[in-house]
């Protein structure tokens, strides 16, 4: 158990890949199961689901480690470990986990007394772990909570960008009038680079998953969905190959592949649920086509485009939509 606890700490703290440990694989599906019951789903509870997973994450791993070593000291009780003066040892299991406690803490309270070498390198050998747990567990809460701010960030931008709408409509209008396209790549390139930033920070660190605010601005879903929305537009208009000025090719395609690549590890690393909500809307591409030109055919043509754009993540969107409880979608 000992062994357990410091693999579960090494897998999420110095080894986080989105690869966790089978303990705490489990609670974070535990979790996620748990926050789509109806007593749990309430917002004002949903808003503390990341906070409690990760107390929930610390706590497993210090029982693992307090447990364990708890066993390996127990039968030393009497022998090899002792209370000082000539007060009889308890030989109990709680005398066990006490001793473990105190030594894993650091505390050294000395009312028993390691007697033997063995026990005195495995008093050592505690104390190290201990020390190195609470370090790296600190170490651990700073990281996650650094790397939300940074996604709450995106979020605001992403928010200011629609007006404080999280509508793309605006967005696409003011590129496709803008007489400037440079502005346009650069501010591309910078969702692009946000993008990615965040693919990482939720590869690295899988608990952001299941932070969750009462504020819809700040859903993965609605961040996702209005950079695949923008980029998807994006690459039906240059497909229909209207006279209207252009962003970069590069600069689409960079913030299309960072949006899809975000999705599609969500979808690996995070349990996805259903949706039936998957039906192609078309409604942005026909609102777009009307102030790029008014021709049938060049509607029939961007809402073509942008409909076969949009089956590419529109179900696995909608799904993690559902999962989050972000945005109103139906759930099969």
């Amino acid at each position: 158990m000992t062994c357990l606890g410091v693999w579960e700490t090494f897998m999420a703290v110095l080894h986080p890949r989105a690869t966790v440990g089978p303990i705490t694989a489990g609670i974070n599906r535990g979790f996620h199961y748990l926050v789509r019951t109806r007593i749990f789903s309430h917002p004002r509870v949903l808003v503390h689901c990341g906070p409690a997973l990760i107390v929930t994450q610390v706590l497993c791993w210090a029982t693992l480690l307090l447990i364990g070593i708890s066993l390996i000291v127990w039968p030393q009780l009497g022998t090899g470990i002792t209370a000082t003066g000539s007060t009889p040892t308890d030989t109990g299991f709680a005398s066990a986990v006490y001793y473990a406690g105190f030594t894993i803490t650091t505390l050294g309270v000395g009312d028993l007394v390691p007697r033997t070498p063995a026990m005195q390198f495995l008093t050592i050998t505690a104390a190290g772990l201990g020390f190195s747990f609470f370090t790296l567990v600190l170490a651990y809460v700073i990281s996650v909570y650094s790397t939300l701010a940074r996604r709450n960030q995106f979020a605001n931008e992403i928010e200011y960008r629609t007006g404080r709408t999280g509508d793309s409509l605006g967005y696409l209008r003011a590129y496709l009038t803008e007489s400037d396209p440079s502005l346009v790549n650069q501010d591309l390139y910078t969702m692009s680079s946000n993008m990615a930033d965040l693919l990482e920070s939720h590869h690295f660190y899988p608990v952001l998953h299941y932070f969750r605010f009462s504020e819809p601005r700040y859903a993965m879903s609605r961040m996702l969905r209005f950079c695949l929305e923008v980029s998807s537009m994006m690459r039906a208009a240059r497909q229909v190959d209207t006279a209207k000025p252009a962003a970069s090719a590069e600069a689409v395609d960079r913030l299309w592949h960072a949006s899809m690549q975000m999705l599609e590890e969500t979808k690996r690393h995070f349990v996805i649920c259903h949706s039936t909500h998957d039906v192609p809307d078309p409604r942005l591409a026909i609102e777009i086509s009307r102030s790029i030109g008014d021709s049938d055919d060049l509607l029939d043509k961007l809402k073509a485009a942008f409909v076969d754009q949009q089956s590419e993540w529109l179900h696995d969107l909608n799904a993690l939509a559902v999962c989050t409880r972000s945005e109103p979608l139906k759930e099969s």
